[in-house]
């Protein structure tokens, strides 16, 4: 089991065992959580959305423009360091053995998913790379 990054847009690339994972305080209208009719599934993952905390501190401007002096991408990191690892990778380990099962296959890899694209710095994705890298976890980009 892998663990990605990726994005809205690229849910649709995804591959049968690639489970999207939403950290999105809520998924886009075009692409509601669940199973879609290739058999792809998403799936809300409430821990690792934005809490109340992060609520009013973007205002979707990017400024500051650096990630590093973002008050929203600093309180979202503390969220995500108060979360309990141990905890997280075994509910992954859980929803793998359970979609392998109903869906005959061998493997699950996981992609958490967030709005932005890759060449936008002001997205959780750093933070939540950075949270596993924390761990020990290797975590990239999916690419198609």
């Amino acid at each position: 089991m892998k663990i990605y990054t990726s994005y809205w847009a690229q849910v649709r690339n995804f591959p049968k065992n690639l489970v999207g994972l939403n950290t999105t305080v809520w998924p886009p209208k075009w692409r509601p959580l669940g199973q879609d009719k290739r058999g792809v599934w998403v799936i809300d993952c409430p821990p690792l959305k934005p809490g109340i905390e992060c609520n009013g501190l973007c205002n979707g401007s990017c400024n500051p423009p650096h990630p590093e002096d973002c008050a929203f991408l600093q309180t979202y990191y503390k969220q995500l360091c108060n979360f309990n690892f141990n905890d997280f990778l075994e509910s992954l380990e859980k929803l793998k053995l359970k979609i392998c099962k109903g869906e005959a296959l061998d493997d699950v890899d996981f992609a958490l998913i967030v709005f932005e694209a890759p060449t936008k710095s002001c997205s959780e994705r750093g933070q939540l790379q950075n949270w596993l890298k924390s761990y020990g976890v290797e975590v990239e980009e999916w690419q198609k």
